[in-house]
């Protein structure tokens, strides 16, 4: 999966920098290299792989000329299946996004914040979850940002969106099933196009992975944007009609726990070719903001704080602004729990009680399962999977017909976004606790309060007559702003990553 010791560009004056790290836990076979060299002219002599502090295999007669790999090179390629924790790309980082707030043709600059990648931060800097969220306020602003909101309202979009595609493609197959038992019908097979289990599809590296090795279960993943998107979507065709600022003109940054939420914005699906505008422009990680801080010598508690912008619909802060609100326990959005909620409700008539669910626990840490049992018989089989080698286990079983399971809320890394790629590196001895310490913070009862997205009365004006998604979850604006599409990524035929000939 990662090809060890090598950095492309770097320390050569090149942009672009692509860097394959060692240092993660998870392996996913065959491939190991980046097919771009495919590229390479194979008709000119002395071809050179260089490898940092090795000496070079052999004199260049010429001056080679500088190889850039982009975002969107590594989402229409199938050579390596990475995180992008891996990619490192200067046109996503901190650098790029003051230089872009400056710009003069920009006349909106905007920030959200995941709920993770600020509880991340509180807990590396040892503050509260509102401090480290009017610290960020302070801090995005001094470099530009006219707006800091939070992914909040996003989230329950996100939420609901799945939970009504679910119970949809339920009420699909078992309308299916019985259309197949009865007897006029009952040579007809069994098969279904509902397309159960339905799997989540907020995680972009796992989006990467199925996209490029396992398009068989590409029909199984959930339509519904991520939250970082469907903040895009608001903040530049809602709130931005609002403020009377055209897509264009408005400059999107999410601060995100994973590298991979790079790919994603860069994604064709996200990007308005009328406009020219893409729903995120940069992405900013946890990471980046502790090293830029480091780079001069400060600490988030540092910087003078700004109180959190508070403008309907898109931030999570309740009614009177002193309260943060959280739809679902985990740190990675919740959905499994708030889908089996839901899914009792509508479609058994079950109220579950408000405390947390209990969960199953399966071989490791990162595979647990839910039931519902209604008169002695299972009727939903919910399973959150984390980590590739859980993720590889429930691929396997879908493609074979044998997935125990309804829904499966799916997370690339292990312990899922509270232990992303791009979060703050905790020292060794607490890497075991750190993921457990941030996501309690995100749902502590100090500064958190629960409330159902149902509930929220911005989602409840977005979804209302002559909102911005007029109709509701399942109304045809809700599918056209808030879904998405997903695409089989191919290599080019008789070339793979082992075969390239350097």
């Amino acid at each position: 999966r990662y090809v060890e010791g090598v950095d492309c560009g770097t320390n050569h004056g090149m942009e672009g920098t692509v860097r394959l790290s060692t240092d993660l836990s998870d392996f996913i076979s065959p491939s190991v290299a980046c097919i771009k060299p495919m590229q390479i002219d194979q008709a000119k002599p002395n071809r050179v792989l260089r490898f940092e502090g090795v000496p070079d295999e052999a004199d260049l007669a010429e001056k080679p000329a500088v190889a850039k790999v982009t975002l969107n090179d590594c989402l229409a390629c199938s050579g390596c299946v990475t995180s992008a924790e891996t990619v490192l790309i200067t046109q996503q980082s901190m650098a790029e996004f003051v230089r872009c707030a400056q710009s003069p043709g920009t006349k909106l600059v905007l920030l959200s914040i995941s709920p993770a990648a600020r509880a991340a931060l509180a807990v590396h800097y040892e503050l509260s979850l509102r401090e480290t969220f009017g610290r960020l306020c302070g801090l995005f602003k001094q470099l530009g940002c006219d707006t800091v909101l939070d992914c909040g309202v996003a989230s329950d979009l996100s939420l609901l969106q799945m939970s009504a595609e679910f119970i949809h493609r339920w009420r699909e197959r078992e309308q299916q099933r019985q259309q197949h038992q009865s007897p006029s019908n009952r040579t007809a097979g069994a098969s279904s196009s509902a397309h159960i289990p339905l799997l989540s599809s907020t995680c972009p590296g796992w989006v990467c992975y199925a996209e490029k090795t396992q398009s068989a279960v590409l029909p199984h993943l959930s339509a519904v944007k991520s939250p970082q998107q469907i903040a895009g979507t608001l903040l530049k065709y809602a709130y931005g009609a609002a403020m009377g600022v055209p897509p264009e003109c408005i400059y999107h940054a999410s601060l995100m726990p994973c590298y991979d939420k790079k790919l994603e914005a860069s994604r064709d699906d996200f990007f308005n070719p009328t406009a020219g505008s893409r729903d995120v422009d940069c992405v900013i990680t946890p990471s980046e903001v502790v090293q830029s801080l480091q780079e001069r010598s400060h600490k988030l508690s540092d910087v003078p704080s700004a109180y959190p912008d508070f403008e309907p619909p898109f931030s999570s802060l309740s009614q009177e602004g002193s309260m943060l609100c959280h739809a679902s326990p985990g740190s990675s959005g919740g959905y499994a729990e708030f889908v089996f909620r839901s899914a009792a409700t509508q479609l058994f008539g079950i109220e579950l009680p408000h405390a947390p669910l209990v969960w199953e626990k399966g071989r490791n840490k990162d595979i647990r399962e839910l039931c519902l049992t209604v008169e002695g018989r299972v009727v939903l089989k919910f399973a959150q999977a984390y980590g590739f080698r859980n993720i590889q286990n429930i691929v396997r079983r879908v493609k074979s017909g044998t997935c125990p399971y309804d829904f499966v809320e799916v997370m690339a890394c292990p312990a899922g976004c509270a232990n992303g790629g791009a979060q703050p590196k905790p020292p060794p001895l607490e890497a075991l606790t750190r993921s457990d310490a941030v996501e309690a913070l995100m749902t502590n009862d100090v500064e958190t309060i629960a409330r159902r997205p149902e509930d929220n009365p911005q989602v409840q004006a977005l979804y209302s007559p002559g909102g911005f998604l007029d109709g509701g979850p399942c109304g045809e604006r809700a599918r056209q702003l808030l879904h998405t599409n997903y695409h089989e990524r191919t290599a080019p035929t008789g070339q793979s990553a082992l075969t390239i000939n350097w």
